[in-house]
């Protein structure tokens, strides 16, 4: 009963908390980055048949389906990404401070267009979309295919570089 109201005993279990957390580190993955390289292929792939199984075709179904479907993988990606990559980049590069300000801001930009992606496949996914939502469909899909288009570019080009065993 008296450890519960002692604040020695709190602060040695932060401490020892604390102690526990900064040995847990992700691992280098030998296959993540053909992994996340196979997953932009294949979100590539989904975005290009939004386009061509669903709004060419006037199959507003098959567009609500294939935007579910971008949006749940492109979600997992960025789950993958977030924890095997970007963390294990952070505590590699610990010691690089310049490198590691370009990490994260390459992450936040990449959660900024997370968020305009999310957003964009919850808002067109219905079958009964307007004609004023189908004109504003085009221009958004656009925006965001150079946006991904560019991002996987610096991303496999640049940033997948760094990611090395130490």
């Amino acid at each position: 009963m008296f450890r519960l109201f002692s604040t020695k005993s709190r602060d040695t279990d932060k401490e020892q908390d604390a102690s526990s957390n900064s040995r847990r580190t992700i691992k280098y993955d030998p296959s993540l980055i053909l992994a996340l390289k196979n997953d932009h292929h294949e979100l590539i792939s989904i975005y290009q048949r939004i386009w061509s199984e669903g709004y060419e075709q006037q199959n507003y179904r098959k567009l609500s389906e294939l935007l579910g479907v971008f949006k749940s993988t492109f979600q997992a990606h960025l789950i993958k990404e977030n924890v095997s990559f970007y963390v294990y980049l952070e505590q590699s590069l610990a010691e690089d401070r310049h490198t590691l300000q370009i990490v994260k801001d390459f992450r936040t930009d990449m959660n900024d267009i997370a968020n305009a992606v999310v957003q964009f496949c919850k808002r067109y996914s219905r079958e009964n979309l307007t004609r004023e939502e189908l004109t504003r469909f085009k221009g958004e899909y656009e925006k965001i295919g150079e946006a991904l288009t560019r991002r996987v570019s610096l991303e496999e080009k640049e940033l997948y570089t760094l990611y090395n065993p130490n």
